[in-house]
């Protein structure tokens, strides 16, 4: 299983990836059932769960009600990304440089 923020986007299986939305069609219409090892012995069913804003796959095999799928699908890496320092616009240092020209003051970089 692979997941984003908005729940399970494919299942991994034996013969390759499927796209979550293809699984959820192939579970409603009855041409395939699908399986995630709960533990070593016992296999859970994979469900489709319908709400308002479409479908969603689930299991539960611990008995606690809740989707144990976000438990075993991967989740993408996160990294720290460093937001990138605002630069001087060159209209602002020609204008700051043209009233300074104008007022003959010494010349000065426009600071925000």
């Amino acid at each position: 299983m692979t997941r984003d923020r908005t729940g399970i986007t494919a299942v991994v299986t034996s013969t390759g990836v499927v796209d979550a939305d293809a699984v959820i069609r192939n579970i409603q219409a009855g041409h395939s059932g699908y399986y995630v090892e709960a533990t070593d012995w016992r296999r859970a069913p994979v469900r489709t769960l319908s709400v308002l804003g479409g479908a969603y796959l689930f299991a539960n095999w611990d008995g606690s009600k809740r989707n144990n799928l976000h438990d075993i699908a991967a989740r993408a890496p996160v990294r720290a990304v460093e937001p990138a320092k605002p630069t001087e616009s060159r209209f602002m240092v020609a204008l700051g440089a043209a009233v300074s020209a104008l007022l003959g003051r010494r010349r000065t970089a426009y600071r925000r």
